[in-house]
């Protein structure tokens, strides 16, 4: 009985501490940082969308929301974190930010990013994530994002969740791109009206001067989060090269890697720096990057949607362009 009590109390401390370590990840609301800021400007002309994409989805929702804007009225700037002077959000009167959850929570490079902008004291903030199948983190990925805007200064006005398929090589190359294809519809009309019906709240909010204030929540994910399902995911990862025959040398890769890991004169990458978001697995038109997960070689989200006959539904604002 003794062994059994200890075993129990020791089980009983870990479960505990694990609990206590998810409450701790998960933050707090914004009050946390200082007093919320009021809207400085109810009547915005410019707005600036910013995102992080690796696979294109959450480019979409962010090209997306721009485009509801503009009908509005508004000026605006769209793009990539990596191709945005952070200067125009500082001059902007509306900003969304936005990105995949990347390993339960939003990608540090972006956040750390979003630590080193500008003040942009009073201008209206909002944030949004995109995710694959199911999700999970969600909320607390989005949160996360809007208390960096906060903590520049921003005057928070809303968060949005949009699903989509999953983009995470692994997944099919372990044979389970069932799982994937389950969600193959997404993202689909309800979607994207689903996004419109944000950016036009948000808009209103802004206009309004009515700021959210939300909180984080509670979910155990918060306590494999990042780092470390990040290293859990690398501990099964081998190649981190590029095969020079069949490399047409177009830095695709270079562009999408948000560390730099990639060397392309050598043609291999520093798995140490490697975050092992799969943008260069993903996004590489020729399948040059060689990399295995559990002894399985990776093929790219490209490859996946052609041999399954997937193709991505577009917004009708962006079919018209086409």
């Amino acid at each position: 009985m003794d062994i059994i009590a200890k075993k129990s109390r020791r089980r009983f401390l870990k479960e505990t501490a694990l609990a206590g370590a998810a409450v701790a990840l998960t933050g707090t609301d914004l009050e946390a940082l200082g007093k919320v800021r009021p809207v400085k400007n109810t009547a915005p002309r410019k707005a600036a969308v910013v995102w992080y994409s690796q696979a294109g989805h959450t480019a979409r929702v962010g090209k997306l929301v721009a485009e509801r804007w503009r009908k509005s009225g508004l000026e605006v700037t769209a793009a990539d974190y990596r191709d945005l002077d952070p200067a125009v959000l500082a001059g902007a009167d509306l900003i969304a930010a936005g990105s995949p959850v990347f390993y339960y929570e939003a990608p540090v490079n972006f956040r750390q990013w979003i630590e080193k902008l500008p003040a942009i004291d009073g201008t209206a903030a909002a944030s949004f994530v995109t995710f694959g199948g199911k999700g999970g983190n969600q909320h607390n990925a989005c949160f996360g994002i809007l208390k960096g805007l906060a903590g520049r200064g921003g005057a928070p006005v809303g968060m949005g969740a949009f699903g989509n398929m999953s983009t995470f090589p692994p997944t099919w190359a372990m044979g389970n791109g069932e799982r994937i294809l389950k969600y193959r519809h997404l993202p689909d009309g309800r979607t994207y009206d689903a996004v419109r019906a944000w950016a036009d709240e948000v808009l209103a909010r802004t206009r309004e001067g009515r700021t959210v204030r939300p909180e984080g929540k509670f979910d155990f994910r918060q306590v494999i989060r990042g780092g470390f399902s990040i290293g859990s995911t690398k501990l099964l990862m081998k190649g981190f090269t590029i095969d020079p025959k069949t490399c047409i040398g177009c830095g695709t890769c270079v562009e999408k890697c948000p560390v730099g890991a990639v060397d392309l004169e050598k043609h291999r990458m520093d798995s140490r720096r490697c975050l092992a978001c799969m943008g260069c697995v993903n996004n590489c038109p020729v399948g040059a990057v060689r990399m295995s997960f559990w002894g399985r070689p990776l093929t790219g989200f490209g490859q996946f949607l052609k041999e399954n006959g997937v193709v991505i539904r577009e917004p009708r604002e962006f079919e018209r362009k086409m």
